[in-house]
């Protein structure tokens, strides 16, 4: 898979996405909610650096993906390559992610934190290498 996008786009997606994240989860904004969601104490996230990485290696996937299709679809612009990001996110993490917290019985309020997330950080992604 040749890319003709920047590499320096794909590493600025990749990296803005992991950056929401740590904002996203930190105590500024969800981390407090996440974990009350999840029945978890600020103790209970020490050793976390393994899914940490995973996280970080799954948003090389998920963006090289979204290079991709910004690419097929040829995708120009900052609000294109969000509303590609938009697309992407309804149609693939949302609803995948609903069906996960369908079954695990998990709280609405846990799907819409780690939702938000991903719908900002894949719409901001999309921007970035569409720009």
């Amino acid at each position: 898979m040749v890319f003709e996008i920047s590499i320096w786009r794909i590493i600025a997606a990749v990296v803005v996405y992991f950056a929401v994240g740590a904002l996203w989860y930190s105590p500024v904004l969800f981390a407090k909610a996440w974990m009350k969601e999840l029945g978890r104490k600020k103790e209970d996230m020490a050793g976390a650096q393994a899914a940490m990485i995973t996280t970080f290696l799954a948003m090389v996937v998920l963006v090289l993906a979204e290079t991709y299709l910004v690419q097929a679809t040829m995708t120009e612009g900052i609000w294109g390559g969000a509303v590609l990001g938009l697309i992407l996110w309804v149609g693939f993490a949302a609803t995948t992610g609903l069906i996960n917290n369908s079954f695990q019985g998990a709280s609405k309020k846990l799907y819409a934190i780690d939702q938000g997330y991903h719908l900002l950080g894949i719409v901001l992604a999309g921007a970035i290498l569409a720009s």
